[in-house]
């Protein structure tokens, strides 16, 4: 049973009555708490709505011999905001510039609009007059191209806890395979919507490209996130990849190097140790093909001292690539 408290179980209600004219029952409040795995009696519910009732205009209408309530929707109006706040709203309108191509990109722009929409002509003037004025680097981000129904359907997977079937087009083989996932949670790498959970096909935790879901089948077999998943992963990640066994990872930065990865990359690091030729970099995680694209990517500028057989992954990849100017 999952343990939510009674405020947030209260919000939750108040939300539900509010979303449909239509009203619902006490047995219809019941139904959708029992999906969310909250099990409370119908005589809590009522005490829920009567509670409510005292700070909310929550209506009751018989038909049918049943009674069903409803909630007026949350309305803001004449809303004031100051000088550093309507920057904040330019902010972040430019921050989701490039996740248009997501619902909840395009959502959460909506509802920004939606706020200014209730505010002062005078403040919809400074957002136009300020936006345009920050500029954020959107290099790292990719305008893919996604289906909204396999997001839709993802969204309700995670959050139903529920096994779901997909068609994917694997980005290494560039082939279709089709495996059963228990998608944990919606994870952005690089720009890219990816969804990150248990691959059966894999037996082994995965993150998948949104876009490259050809077709997603919710399934009824539902599934639970493993104890400690969070902090498992982050340790087995590199930036964005993961792998199952966890080393030692020690690389020598030369200076020049080294003044790059402290400004940049050094959150990437366990630990940093300052040496008479630079710096030794110590982070215990996974030997991905990550790992070793972000070492190459400095050159001589990085050597690396443990485990031993990622040395040899080095030489064989800058051994491969010497041989193609040869």
């Amino acid at each position: 049973m999952k343990d939510m408290a009674q405020t947030e179980r209260q919000i939750f209600i108040l939300l539900l009555l509010s979303e449909n004219k239509r009203g619902y029952t006490i047995n219809d409040i019941h139904s959708s708490l029992e999906k969310w795995d909250v099990i409370v009696d119908k005589k809590t519910i009522m005490r829920d709505i009567d509670s409510l009732s005292g700070i909310c205009f929550i209506s009751e209408d018989k038909r049918n011999n049943k009674t069903y309530y409803t909630a007026d929707k949350f309305r803001l109006s004449d809303i004031t905001f100051t000088s550093p706040e309507l920057i904040s709203l330019a902010f972040m309108l430019e921050l989701l510039k490039p996740y248009q191509y997501m619902t909840m990109g395009r959502t959460s722009n909506e509802l920004i609009h939606k706020l200014l929409d209730n505010t002062t002509n005078l403040n919809r003037e400074f957002i136009k007059y300020f936006t345009g004025m920050v500029t954020i680097n959107t290099n790292d981000y990719i305008s893919d191209s996604l289906n909204p129904e396999v997001e839709e359907k993802l969204h309700d997977a995670i959050q139903n806890k529920r096994k779901a079937r997909i068609i994917y087009r694997s980005f290494g083989s560039d082939e279709d395979t089709i495996r059963i996932i228990h998608p944990y949670e919606l994870s952005i790498n690089d720009g890219a919507l990816c969804v990150v959970g248990f691959c059966e096909l894999r037996n082994d935790i995965r993150d998948f490209r949104v876009s490259r879901i050809k077709a997603l089948t919710s399934l009824e077999d539902t599934f639970q996130i493993p104890e400690g998943y969070q902090d498992s992963r982050s340790r087995k990640k590199f930036i964005h990849l993961s792998g199952n066994v966890v080393e030692q990872i020690i690389i020598s930065f030369d200076h020049k190097t080294a003044k790059y990865i402290m400004e940049y990359e050094s959150e990437l690091a366990d630990e940093i140790v300052q040496t008479e030729d630079g710096i030794t970099f110590i982070r215990n995680t996974a030997v991905t093909d990550e790992l070793i694209r972000w070492i190459l990517q400095f050159g001589h500028g990085a050597k690396v001292l443990n485990p031993a057989h990622l040395k040899d992954k080095i030489k064989h990849e800058l051994e491969s690539s010497l041989k193609l100017y040869v």
